[in-house]
């Protein structure tokens, strides 16, 4: 008679949660039948082929702004670069005053964009400097066959190939023009300081120095709304490097990470309390030194600088959160960095009115 039981509750649980099923079946189908109670419109036909053609144009579009963005900043940098050389001790290379592209610098879906922008092969010559040793001997447009009497298909080719004449500073090419004649050159180069400046897909406001690179994103080029503006951001980074932070900072962390290590190993706890404590040691003190020698960069490159402040209040306005100061920030405050600047900018425009060298002061 239990087992009869048991077997009725059971076949009871199943029907309700069959009926609990179809319930919920009808709620989603009349939702569904409601939504498609909308009201629809008619919309004109698009063909594939006009897509895929509106597609392309996009691509062209695309592949041009990310080259002028690069362009630029390696035109600010360069400009910077060029002018510190004497400031960044044995950090120097050779520079030939012009920007190449290939299509190896895009994905493959990308490449028949680039080829509609005159970049089909090989090694193009995208932009060259007024005043850099490439003026007069290349045009933009020229297609480089050769370098150093190896040939190059490719922008990672250009690269291996250009690494003696960045140390020795003497580069031979063989260059296509658009008439389909070749000539042979040799190009004397300029002394700059070694860390070159490459732009990042990253919309976020930002910008970074690796010891030996410049970094910069995408959302930083947008939001440096004049060369001026973004050379105070290169030379703070190139600054950061020239100054030997980056090495200090591995150095500090390595020992908070010995320092958390020998805390787990004798107390079983696990920290990462000591490697956070040395990357924030000086951290603020780094980042001060690096504004106060990148105006000078600026300053000594030609730029603009008694509106540097303005950047900052510009940074604030967008990012509040930087104008209150903490003691465990790794960043000065906005206030202090804008204050500092101007401080900066009257320094320099003393020494400018005495005729002085500008050096920045060293402790």
């Amino acid at each position: 008679m239990a087992r009869r039981r048991t077997v009725f509750m059971e076949a009871e649980r199943v029907r309700a949660s069959r009926n609990g099923a179809i319930r919920l079946c009808i709620v989603v189908a009349a939702v569904v039948m409601a939504a498609g109670c909308a009201t629809q419109l008619r919309q004109p036909g698009v063909s594939t082929d006009a897509v895929e053609r509106e597609r392309f144009e996009q691509q062209k579009l695309a592949v041009q702004m990310a080259i002028d963005r690069q362009v630029r900043v390696w035109g600010v940098g360069h400009r910077l670069r060029r002018a510190g050389a004497d400031l960044c001790g044995s950090d120097v290379r050779y520079s030939f005053g012009f920007f190449a592209v290939g299509r190896d610098m895009f994905p493959d879906e990308m490449h028949a964009a680039v080829a509609a922008l005159g970049v089909e092969d090989g090694v193009v010559v995208w932009s060259v400097l007024a005043d850099g040793p490439a003026n007069g001997e290349l045009q933009e447009g020229d297609r480089i066959v050769r370098v150093q009497d190896r040939a190059v298909d490719g922008v990672e080719e250009f690269i291996k190939a250009a690494r003696d004449p960045f140390e020795t500073g003497d580069m031979s090419l063989r260059v296509g023009g658009d008439d389909g004649t070749s000539r042979d050159l040799v190009l004397r180069g300029i002394k700059i300081c070694e860390y070159p400046v490459a732009v990042i897909d990253d919309d976020s406001v930002n910008a970074m120095a690796d010891g030996s690179r410049v970094i910069i994103t995408n959302g930083m080029v947008r939001f440096a709304e004049s060369n001026d503006q973004l050379a105070l951001v290169v030379g703070h980074e190139i600054a950061h490097n020239s100054l030997g932070h980056i090495t200090q900072m591995r150095a500090q962390t390595a020992i908070g990470v010995l320092a958390d290590l020998a805390v787990t190993v004798f107390t079983g706890v696990s920290t990462s309390l000591f490697t956070e404590l040395a990357r924030r040691a000086f951290s603020q003190e780094m980042e001060a030194d690096a504004d106060y020698m990148g105006l000078y960069l600026a300053s000594r490159a030609g730029y603009e600088i008694r509106n540097a402040s303005m950047f900052w209040r510009r940074m604030a306005i967008e990012h509040p959160g930087s104008i209150r100061g903490s003691m465990l920030s790794t960043h000065p405050s906005s206030p202090e960095r804008a204050v500092m600047l101007d401080r900066t900018v009257e320094e320099i425009e003393e020494k400018r009115r005495r005729g002085e060298a500008l050096i920045p002061h060293e402790q």
